[in-house]
């Protein structure tokens, strides 16, 4: 069920670079320990907000936002640049497994929902990870 009521809100806004990055998973990890999710449901968040932050500072310009909600059965985590003109790349299943582009493949595989959308501002991904 979903109770966007007791629902629970956070922004981070940081600048576009890659050394944000930590910050940002740093940021996430301290605020879930606090909202009491379990060791497993943080790592799996930490890891996706790492590489939705990485997508962004890697392509995005001057800054990301970094949203969390958490509710009664999902963390939504979304992450938006300004400034990328083309799409996040979603991973080819024939691709040649290197040591980029499977970022959005593995955020993919973790999540229950994962939603790449652009508007006038820039590029969002939202993903919705299970809890409780």
């Amino acid at each position: 069920m979903n109770n966007r009521r007791n629902a629970r809100h956070a922004l981070l806004l940081l600048p576009a670079h890659r050394a944000s990055v930590g910050s940002a998973r740093h940021f996430a990890e301290a605020l879930l320990r606090q909202w009491r999710l379990t060791e497993d449901e943080r790592c799996t968040a930490v890891l996706v907000v790492g590489e939705l932050a990485a997508n962004a500072a890697e392509h995005g310009r001057p800054h990301m936002a970094l949203r969390l909600t958490l509710d009664t059965d999902f963390l939504h985590v979304g992450v938006r640049d300004h400034g990328r003109r083309s799409a996040p790349r979603r991973p080819c299943p024939d691709g040649d497994p290197d040591e980029h582009g499977r970022g959005l493949g593995i955020v993919d595989a973790l999540a229950t929902r994962m939603e790449i959308r652009r508007d006038a501002a820039g590029w969002c991904v939202d993903v919705d990870l299970p809890v409780g």
